[in-house]
């Protein structure tokens, strides 16, 4: 006898798909959080990177190594490291960047400088 209705059955499974669905949705919603705020973290270390990279004049370039790690108070959780070294060629240097965000290396930019 069928009065049109749904049984017992039908209405677990239709309930177990939503399930697995929702799992789904939500774990693919929680990968693009995370992912967002890594960008975010990269974005923020190549702005740092490249702004102290723009503000080394070849001119005043020191003529030895610095290890120090450095911070900006407008980016609090990173720091920076600019490390000069001489090449073969006495009027050339060569200038690495590091860029770090809670300790963890993020950023490298590396460039040829030719004093004036």
């Amino acid at each position: 006898m069928k009065n049109g209705g749904f049984t017992l059955v039908e209405i677990v499974i239709s309930l177990a798909i939503i399930g697995i669905t929702l799992v789904v949705l939500l774990s693919v919603f929680n990968k693009t959080i995370v992912t967002a705020a890594e960008n975010g973290v990269i974005t923020s270390a190549v702005m740092l990177g490249s702004e102290k990279m723009a503000s080394l004049d070849a001119a005043t370039l020191p003529d030895k190594e610095d290890d120090t790690w450095k911070t900006d108070k407008r980016y609090p959780r990173y720091d920076f490291k600019s490390t000069v070294s001489q090449t073969p060629f006495p009027d050339i240097s060569f200038v690495r960047i590091k860029v770090r965000h809670d300790g963890k290396e993020q950023f490298k930019l590396d460039r040829y400088m030719v004093k004036r």
